[in-house]
Protein backbone atom coordinates (compact mmCIF):
# COMPACT_ATOMS: atom_id res chain seq x y z
CA UNK A 1 0.00 0.00 0.00
CA UNK A 2 2.74 2.59 0.81
CA UNK A 3 4.26 2.08 -2.66
CA UNK A 4 0.87 2.67 -4.27
CA UNK A 5 0.39 5.86 -2.27
CA UNK A 6 3.88 7.05 -3.15
CA UNK A 7 3.24 6.40 -6.83
CA UNK A 8 -0.07 8.26 -6.65
CA UNK A 9 1.60 11.21 -4.95
CA UNK A 10 4.38 11.30 -7.55
CA UNK A 11 1.81 11.17 -10.36
CA UNK A 12 -0.13 14.07 -8.82
CA UNK A 13 3.04 16.16 -8.66
CA UNK A 14 3.80 15.40 -12.31
CA UNK A 15 0.30 16.47 -13.34
CA UNK A 16 0.65 19.68 -11.39
CA UNK A 17 4.00 20.36 -13.06
CA UNK A 18 2.35 20.04 -16.46
CA UNK A 19 -0.33 22.50 -15.38
CA UNK A 20 1.95 25.31 -14.25
CA UNK A 21 0.04 28.52 -13.54
CA UNK A 22 0.11 30.96 -16.45
CA UNK A 23 -0.53 33.82 -14.02
CA UNK A 24 1.42 34.78 -10.93
CA UNK A 25 -0.15 33.27 -7.81
CA UNK A 26 0.74 36.46 -5.96
CA UNK A 27 -0.80 39.11 -8.19
CA UNK A 28 -2.47 37.46 -11.19
CA UNK A 29 -0.08 39.04 -13.71
CA UNK A 30 0.81 36.88 -16.69
CA UNK A 31 4.07 35.07 -16.08
CA UNK A 32 6.95 34.99 -18.50
CA UNK A 33 8.11 31.54 -19.60
CA UNK A 34 11.08 31.84 -17.26
CA UNK A 35 8.84 32.69 -14.29
CA UNK A 36 6.29 29.90 -14.79
CA UNK A 37 8.28 27.32 -12.86
CA UNK A 38 8.41 29.68 -9.85
CA UNK A 39 4.65 30.48 -9.94
CA UNK A 40 5.40 33.91 -8.48
CA UNK A 41 6.82 36.94 -10.24
CA UNK A 42 9.90 38.84 -9.08
CA UNK A 43 7.84 41.94 -8.25
CA UNK A 44 5.63 40.00 -5.84
CA UNK A 45 8.65 38.47 -4.15
CA UNK A 46 9.99 42.00 -3.64
CA UNK A 47 6.66 43.44 -2.46
CA UNK A 48 6.19 41.04 0.47
CA UNK A 49 7.11 42.89 3.66
CA UNK A 50 9.76 41.06 5.66
CA UNK A 51 9.54 40.66 9.44
CA UNK A 52 12.43 42.90 10.40
CA UNK A 53 14.42 43.70 13.55
CA UNK A 54 14.37 44.82 16.28
CA UNK A 55 12.34 41.86 17.41
CA UNK A 56 11.95 39.57 20.38
CA UNK A 57 14.78 37.00 20.39
CA UNK A 58 12.32 34.26 21.29
CA UNK A 59 9.22 34.84 19.16
CA UNK A 60 10.36 37.33 16.52
CA UNK A 61 7.60 39.83 17.28
CA UNK A 62 8.69 43.46 16.64
CA UNK A 63 9.58 45.20 19.89
CA UNK A 64 8.17 48.55 18.79
CA UNK A 65 4.68 47.13 19.50
CA UNK A 66 5.38 44.66 22.33
CA UNK A 67 7.48 45.75 25.31
CA UNK A 68 10.58 43.65 25.89
CA UNK A 69 10.23 42.36 29.43
CA UNK A 70 12.97 39.77 29.58
CA UNK A 71 12.21 36.88 31.91
CA UNK A 72 13.61 33.36 31.72
CA UNK A 73 10.94 30.81 30.71
CA UNK A 74 9.85 28.52 33.54
CA UNK A 75 11.21 25.00 33.40
CA UNK A 76 8.76 22.18 32.78
CA UNK A 77 9.42 18.53 33.64
CA UNK A 78 9.96 15.94 30.95
CA UNK A 79 7.52 13.26 32.03
CA UNK A 80 9.59 10.55 30.35
CA UNK A 81 13.03 11.28 31.72
CA UNK A 82 12.32 13.57 34.68
CA UNK A 83 14.93 15.96 33.33
CA UNK A 84 14.38 19.68 33.31
CA UNK A 85 13.19 20.98 29.96
CA UNK A 86 13.61 24.74 29.85
CA UNK A 87 14.74 24.97 26.25
CA UNK A 88 14.15 28.70 26.01
CA UNK A 89 16.17 29.43 29.11
CA UNK A 90 18.93 27.07 28.01
CA UNK A 91 19.17 28.98 24.74
CA UNK A 92 19.52 32.24 26.64
CA UNK A 93 16.17 33.57 25.44
CA UNK A 94 13.69 35.57 27.46
CA UNK A 95 10.24 36.59 26.32
CA UNK A 96 8.20 39.67 25.47
CA UNK A 97 4.53 40.25 26.26
CA UNK A 98 3.50 38.55 23.01
CA UNK A 99 5.14 35.19 23.78
CA UNK A 100 4.94 35.34 27.57
CA UNK A 101 2.02 32.87 27.54
CA UNK A 102 3.82 30.35 25.32
CA UNK A 103 4.76 27.02 26.91
CA UNK A 104 8.49 26.67 27.66
CA UNK A 105 8.69 23.70 25.28
CA UNK A 106 8.51 26.18 22.38
CA UNK A 107 11.94 27.77 22.59
CA UNK A 108 11.71 30.09 19.58
CA UNK A 109 9.72 30.99 16.48
CA UNK A 110 10.49 33.00 13.38
CA UNK A 111 8.53 34.15 10.34
CA UNK A 112 9.71 35.40 6.98
CA UNK A 113 7.01 37.89 5.92
CA UNK A 114 3.88 39.61 7.21
CA UNK A 115 0.49 38.20 6.22
CA UNK A 116 -0.86 41.27 4.45
CA UNK A 117 -3.33 41.62 1.58
CA UNK A 118 -1.46 41.05 -1.64
CA UNK A 119 1.18 38.51 -2.63
CA UNK A 120 1.81 36.99 0.81
CA UNK A 121 -1.84 36.28 1.57
CA UNK A 122 -2.50 35.15 -2.00
CA UNK A 123 0.32 32.58 -1.87
CA UNK A 124 -0.95 31.24 1.46
CA UNK A 125 -4.49 30.91 0.09
CA UNK A 126 -3.28 29.33 -3.14
CA UNK A 127 -1.39 26.64 -1.22
CA UNK A 128 -3.97 26.05 1.53
CA UNK A 129 -7.25 26.20 -0.37
CA UNK A 130 -6.47 26.56 -4.08
CA UNK A 131 -4.68 23.26 -4.55
CA UNK A 132 -1.55 24.98 -5.88
CA UNK A 133 1.16 23.01 -4.07
CA UNK A 134 3.68 24.67 -6.36
CA UNK A 135 3.11 27.85 -4.29
CA UNK A 136 5.24 26.25 -1.60
CA UNK A 137 8.29 26.75 -3.84
CA UNK A 138 8.53 30.54 -3.68
CA UNK A 139 7.34 30.49 -0.05
CA UNK A 140 10.15 28.11 0.90
CA UNK A 141 12.72 30.14 -1.03
CA UNK A 142 11.80 33.24 0.96
CA UNK A 143 11.89 31.32 4.25
CA UNK A 144 15.32 29.93 3.35
CA UNK A 145 16.58 33.41 2.46
CA UNK A 146 15.14 35.31 5.44
CA UNK A 147 15.58 32.70 8.19
CA UNK A 148 19.01 31.31 7.39
CA UNK A 149 20.34 32.10 10.86
CA UNK A 150 17.38 30.49 12.58
CA UNK A 151 17.66 27.33 10.47
CA UNK A 152 21.35 26.98 11.30
CA UNK A 153 21.73 24.21 13.84
CA UNK A 154 18.30 22.72 13.18
CA UNK A 155 18.49 18.95 12.68
CA UNK A 156 15.05 18.30 11.19
CA UNK A 157 11.69 19.85 10.29
CA UNK A 158 8.35 18.66 11.66
CA UNK A 159 5.21 19.92 9.88
CA UNK A 160 2.19 20.77 12.02
CA UNK A 161 -0.28 17.96 11.25
CA UNK A 162 -3.73 18.58 9.81
CA UNK A 163 -6.88 16.81 10.95
CA UNK A 164 -8.21 14.03 8.73
CA UNK A 165 -11.35 15.92 7.73
CA UNK A 166 -9.49 19.04 6.58
CA UNK A 167 -6.81 16.99 4.86
CA UNK A 168 -9.52 15.15 2.95
CA UNK A 169 -11.18 18.44 1.97
CA UNK A 170 -7.94 20.08 0.78
CA UNK A 171 -6.21 16.99 -0.58
CA UNK A 172 -3.00 17.79 1.26
CA UNK A 173 -1.54 19.30 4.42
CA UNK A 174 -0.16 22.70 3.45
CA UNK A 175 2.31 22.65 6.37
CA UNK A 176 3.81 19.36 5.18
CA UNK A 177 4.06 20.55 1.58
CA UNK A 178 5.80 23.72 2.78
CA UNK A 179 8.09 21.78 5.13
CA UNK A 180 9.23 19.49 2.30
CA UNK A 181 9.93 22.50 0.08
CA UNK A 182 11.95 24.17 2.86
CA UNK A 183 13.73 20.88 3.50
CA UNK A 184 14.80 20.66 -0.14
CA UNK A 185 15.99 24.27 -0.11
CA UNK A 186 17.85 24.01 3.19
CA UNK A 187 19.01 20.39 2.98
CA UNK A 188 17.03 19.30 6.05
CA UNK A 189 15.08 16.07 6.61
CA UNK A 190 11.33 16.24 7.22
CA UNK A 191 9.83 14.07 9.96
CA UNK A 192 6.19 14.09 8.94
CA UNK A 193 5.21 11.19 11.20
CA UNK A 194 6.60 12.49 14.47
CA UNK A 195 3.44 14.40 15.31
CA UNK A 196 -0.22 13.53 14.75
CA UNK A 197 -3.58 15.13 15.43
CA UNK A 198 -5.13 13.69 18.58
CA UNK A 199 -8.50 15.27 17.83
CA UNK A 200 -10.21 17.51 15.34
CA UNK A 201 -10.38 21.20 16.22
CA UNK A 202 -12.38 24.16 15.03
CA UNK A 203 -10.68 26.36 12.48
CA UNK A 204 -8.59 29.04 14.20
CA UNK A 205 -9.33 31.70 11.59
CA UNK A 206 -12.39 33.24 13.26
CA UNK A 207 -11.47 32.59 16.90
CA UNK A 208 -10.41 35.27 19.38
CA UNK A 209 -6.85 34.94 20.74
CA UNK A 210 -7.98 33.48 24.08
CA UNK A 211 -10.20 30.92 22.35
CA UNK A 212 -7.32 29.78 20.12
CA UNK A 213 -5.38 28.50 23.13
CA UNK A 214 -8.38 26.54 24.43
CA UNK A 215 -9.13 25.16 20.96
CA UNK A 216 -5.64 23.68 20.52
CA UNK A 217 -5.20 22.26 24.01
CA UNK A 218 -4.46 18.54 23.70
CA UNK A 219 -4.91 18.65 19.92
CA UNK A 220 -1.61 16.90 19.13
CA UNK A 221 0.17 13.72 20.13
CA UNK A 222 3.74 12.50 19.67
CA UNK A 223 4.32 9.52 17.40
CA UNK A 224 7.19 7.67 15.77
CA UNK A 225 10.73 7.22 17.03
CA UNK A 226 12.51 9.06 19.83
CA UNK A 227 14.19 12.33 18.85
CA UNK A 228 16.63 12.42 21.73
CA UNK A 229 19.02 15.35 21.61
CA UNK A 230 17.69 16.75 18.34
CA UNK A 231 16.99 20.40 17.59
CA UNK A 232 13.80 20.36 15.54
CA UNK A 233 11.73 23.13 14.00
CA UNK A 234 7.99 22.92 13.58
CA UNK A 235 6.73 24.24 10.24
CA UNK A 236 3.41 25.94 9.49
CA UNK A 237 2.26 28.40 6.87
CA UNK A 238 1.09 31.16 9.25
CA UNK A 239 1.46 32.02 12.94
CA UNK A 240 -1.06 34.31 14.65
CA UNK A 241 -0.92 33.93 18.43
CA UNK A 242 1.38 30.90 18.62
CA UNK A 243 -1.32 28.71 20.17
CA UNK A 244 -1.07 25.97 17.55
CA UNK A 245 2.74 25.94 17.62
CA UNK A 246 2.75 25.91 21.42
CA UNK A 247 0.40 22.93 21.64
CA UNK A 248 2.38 21.08 18.97
CA UNK A 249 5.67 21.73 20.79
CA UNK A 250 4.27 20.40 24.06
CA UNK A 251 3.33 17.13 22.37
CA UNK A 252 6.57 16.85 20.41
CA UNK A 253 8.64 17.27 23.59
CA UNK A 254 7.46 13.80 24.63
CA UNK A 255 9.89 12.37 22.06
CA UNK A 256 12.87 13.71 23.99
CA UNK A 257 13.88 16.61 21.73
CA UNK A 258 16.60 18.91 23.03
CA UNK A 259 15.15 22.09 21.53
CA UNK A 260 11.94 22.85 19.65
CA UNK A 261 11.57 25.96 17.52
CA UNK A 262 9.21 26.93 14.73
CA UNK A 263 9.38 28.57 11.33
CA UNK A 264 6.45 29.94 9.36
CA UNK A 265 6.23 31.62 6.01
CA UNK A 266 3.95 34.39 7.28
CA UNK A 267 3.01 36.15 10.51
CA UNK A 268 -0.47 37.58 11.01
CA UNK A 269 -0.87 41.13 12.25
CA UNK A 270 -2.14 40.93 15.83
CA UNK A 271 -3.38 44.09 17.62
CA UNK A 272 -1.06 45.10 20.43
Amino acid sequence: MPSVLAAARAFALEVEALALPQACLGCGRELSRREEADACCALCRHRMRRVASPSCARCGQPLDRWSARWEAPTASPDHRTGASRAAGAAAGLGHCEFCGAWPPELAWAASAVWLEDGPARNLVLALKYGGWRIAAGPMAAIVRSELTVRLTGVDALVPVPLGRLRRRERGHNQAEVLARAIGRAAGLPVLARSLVRARETRTQTRLAPASRWENTKGAFAAAGRELGGMHVALVDDVVTTGATLGAAAQALAELGTATIGAVTFARALVPA
